[in-house]
């Protein structure tokens, strides 16, 4: 699912992927996020939380797209983090 959303944003697939979970360690595979070329586009599709979106404002990506059924039951945090993203002059993508 990682690289189909790469292709769709228009990222190839010999585009710099790391995994970067909620500790900061890069490389293993569970929570976090998917950084494409030094976060130029972030991509999570795992888990959602706000200390995750935390990491990732911080992390100052161009772009973020994240699966819409990860915010399933909390409408209040899909909105914040709408908000936060726009706040922040990031072009934001729900899919």
């Amino acid at each position: 699912m990682l690289y189909e959303l790469m292709l769709k944003a228009g990222y190839g697939l010999t585009s710099s992927v790391q995994h970067v979970s909620l500790n900061g360690s890069k490389g293993s595979k569970g929570s976090g996020y998917y950084s494409i070329n030094n976060n130029e586009l972030i991509i999570a599709i795992d888990a959602i939380n706000e200390k995750l979106i935390e990491h990732i404002l911080a992390a100052k990506p161009q772009k973020v797209i994240t699966l819409d059924n990860l915010f399933t039951g909390n409408d209040q945090l899909k909105t914040n983090t709408v908000l936060q993203m726009r706040d922040a002059e990031v072009d934001f993508k729900t899919i």
